[in-house]
């Protein structure tokens, strides 16, 4: 019975290393080496702000929004942004937002997810996932907050 039972143990363990491996492998793929994208939503965003139970805004209720990408310098539309943020505090002002950006760019979308502050404010979102070039996409995306939103993606090799 103890040959029958160390058989079956080491069985399970290369069934359980070979699963992880096959896991790992496939995890990677996306983009050859790290890459930086930066970008700016521009300031001519389309949003609106959805009171489900018209009682003001606070928790549960939404922000949806599209604007064009640009580059750096302002001067070259690179693509799409699109926005949906739900409150996640009670109320708005000083509360904060449960965010999901999908950026559409030229060779396929990211999609970034994270907490954002209300007003101006400086964070990090996850990168969680992508199209196209972009499909294996994994890192992160600092949002920067002003009078328009600065993005600088860093999507890990």
């Amino acid at each position: 019975m103890g040959k029958r039972l160390l058989v079956l143990l080491l069985s399970v363990a290369a069934l359980a290393a070979t699963t992880v491996g096959i896991a790992l492998a496939q995890g990677r793929g996306g983009t050859a080496e790290s890459q930086v994208i930066h970008v700016v939503v521009g300031p001519r965003s389309e949003d609106e702000f959805l009171d489900f139970a018209g009682d003001g805004l606070g928790f549960g209720d939404r922000l949806v929004a599209r604007g064009p990408l640009f580059d750096p310098s302002q001067t070259t539309r690179v693509g799409t942004a699109h926005l949906d943020c739900v409150i996640s505090s009670q109320v708005l002002a000083g509360g904060t937002f449960n965010c999901t950006y999908v950026l559409k760019l030229e060779d396929g979308d990211i999609m970034t997810h994270g907490i954002d502050p209300q007003g101006p404010s400086r964070v990090l979102f996850a990168v969680t996932g992508g199209t196209g070039s972009y499909r294996h996409a994994t890192g992160q995306a600092e949002y920067i907050d002003t009078d328009v939103t600065d993005i600088i993606i860093d999507l890990e090799g």
